[in-house]
């Protein structure tokens, strides 16, 4: 585990597979952490060096108090790449992970070797969701609006199917620091890529769960339409974590893109 200082707080991240291997950088989603990758990073790390890194307030990273706009997160996966060593990448993430993804493929367009984006949008919900979430976990912390995020994570059926992966879920998201998830939510809040997503010229790979409710496949069908040469794939039977919902067809279709 290593640590590197960011804009938004300390940011941790660890290493798996060779450190002379070519480098793929993963992104959780919002109110999990790393441990969410845990089906992938085993097969990740056979083709490549795989970085995963936790956003602020988010397993073992530290938050700044305040806001955080899109460009921060961003900025600060850049300065983790640049505290291991590592140029050039790819880049996979889910969520607010695949938005961050997109601003760098956008922004940092000399450092993103290939995109590998899921369940996520170039405007994800609306400033008027955004701002009522931070004003639920303002008022009643994370245990508060347990039962109101968690279960749009995954398919109805998976507390019965995983209970144990699903109690896991339920831990990373009571232990993220409430600042570190505001700053979060205001990047999402104000992030809104839509008219320079088109810019995106690294090969993309646009993954969308079928019944996730958070961020439906009509929002990777969009950004499909706008990112010239992206492929798309939809998995069945998965909601807005796709990579956990359904690991083995994530991890399948993913690793054809990093092949």
């Amino acid at each position: 585990m290593s640590r590197t200082e960011g804009r938004t707080g300390n940011l941790d991240w660890t290493d798996h597979g060779p450190e002379d291997g070519r480098a793929l950088l993963l992104l959780h989603s919002l109110g999990t952490d790393s441990t969410m990758w845990m089906h992938q990073i085993p097969a990740f790390s056979r083709v490549r060096r795989v970085v995963t890194i936790d956003l602020p307030g988010h397993g073992g990273s530290a938050a700044a108090e305040g806001e955080y706009r899109l460009e921060d997160l961003g900025r600060d996966v850049l300065a983790v790449a640049d505290a291991a060593g590592i140029g050039r990448f790819d880049l996979c993430g889910v969520s607010v992970g695949g938005l961050i993804s997109l601003w760098l493929g956008i922004n940092a367009p000399d450092r993103v070797t290939s995109l590998v984006v899921s369940n996520t949008a170039a405007r994800v919900g609306s400033s008027e969701f955004w701002s009522e979430r931070i004003s639920a976990v303002q008022r009643r912390g994370m245990e508060g609006i347990l039962n109101d995020v968690v279960p749009r994570f995954l398919t109805p059926g998976f507390p019965d199917r995983d209970p144990q992966t699903f109690a896991l879920i339920e831990e990373m998201f009571l232990s993220v620091d409430p600042d570190g998830y505001v700053g979060c939510c205001a990047a999402l809040r104000d992030g809104d890529l839509r008219s320079s997503v088109s810019a995106i010229e690294c090969p993309t790979l646009l993954i969308g769960g079928e019944q996730d409710v958070a961020t439906p496949p009509a929002e990777a069908e969009w950004l499909h339409g706008q990112i010239v040469g992206s492929h798309l794939e939809v998995i069945p039977g998965a909601a807005h974590l796709a990579n956990v919902d359904q690991p083995d067809a994530f991890t399948r279709i993913a690793l054809s893109a990093l092949s």
